[in-house]
């Protein structure tokens, strides 16, 4: 008995037939090519510590509207806190002085 080299001729009369029946394979292609596009942009931006690392890590991020929310990472738990534009007040100790630059960079100086 041989062995036939081309796989099958059911798959090429059915293309044939209809062409939606290889629909399945390019949506599976699509999905594979958007997660590589998805991991080659972290990798480009240098965020992959983001999601691989055991590092802890803290995120501030404002958007358009001014509303600012911080997201930190400490092992494996996430968590995300809104800040409000209320001031708070009370009583407690001095703990150093914050500095914003001209470039917004803000440096804190411990007293």
């Amino acid at each position: 008995m041989r062995r036939r080299s081309r796989p099958s001729r059911f798959m090429d009369s059915m293309a044939e037939e209809d062409p939606l029946t290889l629909m399945p394979n390019l949506f599976d292609l699509s999905i594979v090519l958007a997660i590589a596009f998805l991991l080659t942009a972290l990798g480009a931006l240098g965020l992959r510590g983001l999601v691989h690392s055991n590092d802890n890590w803290t995120l501030i991020r404002r958007s358009a509207a001014g509303e600012t929310e911080v997201i930190s990472r400490q092992g494996k738990s996430i968590r995300v806190q809104q800040l409000s534009a209320r001031k708070a007040g009370g009583q407690g100790l001095r703990l150093g002085v914050a500095y914003e630059l001209e470039n917004g960079e803000v440096i804190y100086v411990p007293d």
